[in-house]
């Protein structure tokens, strides 16, 4: 069993067992047997980008084998979401002790969502009559053998809340994002779309800072405005002054209802929109860490350092060594 504390930090170690100050909500990803823990990577890079984009929560996501260790009982389960991942081509039509045990989960899981070919499951859950679920084209025929009717849709939300489905990995991550919708409001659901590349983007943010801004605002236009102006100008940053200017407000008005709205001062929102912005070139790009600091409004490479040591306790070079690493690491 894997276990993943997905944060949005330079320093992210997995550790289910960590006391956070945040509300932890917890997935469990379920793979068959025969499938790659690779193939889970789309749900980890989801679950990611949607922590990067929340305050004050975080979503801990385990990997777990069919039937490799104790399923768990009631109290593991409660208010856990269960994805059976599966694909095109895993089978599964289940006996013995592993259908006992994907049959535990199905009935003890409060949200459970059943991914491809998992689908196949609901035959053996109970109360199975009658349920309807998205099914692909390549489980059409043997679904319905087995009494599942297809929605007709690539995703299904189910009307009892408990049993979910999606015809492929891809559109499964569609479904998690309507949970997005549920649990945390639409406003988030379409940030996490945009961010993962579902959705073309509705405005020129794609940082993650500004996006977790923008969702602990409300929506408030101007700070979405705020924000965008703020993102444009990095190299070159603004002055208070003139960055009331440039959104239409006076200085006053704008420094407090920022703060209202959003909790944190414009000027250290600009120093991490800076650092964040230095922090992607660090990663994704071979520019010199003069490059990096001069376009990201530093006066130096060692003011950049400075402040990025101050806000994640890193070096820019330990980033450099870092960037080609994940930041998930099993147990």
């Amino acid at each position: 069993m894997k276990h993943y504390v997905l944060r949005n930090e330079p320093k992210n170690k997995a550790n289910a067992f960590a006391t956070v100050s945040e509300r932890v909500q917890y997935v469990d990803v379920i793979l068959h047997p025969n499938a790659s823990r690779a193939s889970a990577e789309l749900v980890l890079d989801f679950y990611r980008a949607l922590n990067g984009l929340m305050d004050h929560q975080r979503y801990v996501v385990t990997l777990r084998a069919l039937a490799e260790d104790k399923v768990g009982g009631p109290l593991y389960w409660a208010g856990r979401t269960a994805v059976i991942w599966g694909g095109l081509e895993e089978n599964w039509n289940l006996a013995g002790a592993q259908k006992h045990w994907a049959t535990q989960v199905l009935n003890l899981a409060p949200r459970v969502v059943l991914v491809g070919g998992a689908v196949m499951l609901l035959a053996q859950a109970s109360g199975c009559d009658g349920h309807v679920a998205a099914i692909h084209s390549s489980f059409q025929s043997a679904a319905s053998e087995r009494g599942i009717r297809s929605c007709g849709a690539s995703t299904y939300l189910s009307l009892n809340g408990r049993w979910h489905s999606a015809n492929t990995r891809i559109s499964a991550l569609r479904l998690l994002t309507e949970f997005v919708s549920r649990d945390h409001g639409e406003h988030l659901a379409d940030a996490v779309r945009r961010y993962v590349g579902l959705e073309e983007p509705k405005q020129a943010i794609e940082s993650q800072t500004a996006n977790r801004l923008v969702r602990r605002s409300g929506g408030d236009e101007l700070v979405i405005l705020t924000l965008s102006t703020m993102l444009e100008h990095i190299e070159e940053p603004l002055s208070i002054t003139d960055l009331s200017r440039a959104v239409g407000a006076s200085t006053r008005q704008l420094q407090r209802r920022y703060l209202c709205k959003t909790g944190t001062t414009l000027l250290y929102t600009y120093k991490e929109l800076r650092i964040e912005r230095a922090i992607d070139l660090m990663r994704q790009t071979d520019m010199s860490l003069v490059e990096i600091a001069a376009a990201t409004g530093f006066s130096s490479r060692a003011a950049m350092s400075r402040a990025l040591f101050e806000q994640c306790g890193s070096r820019p070079e330990d980033i450099r060594t870092r960037r080609y690493l994940g930041y998930a690491a099993g147990s």
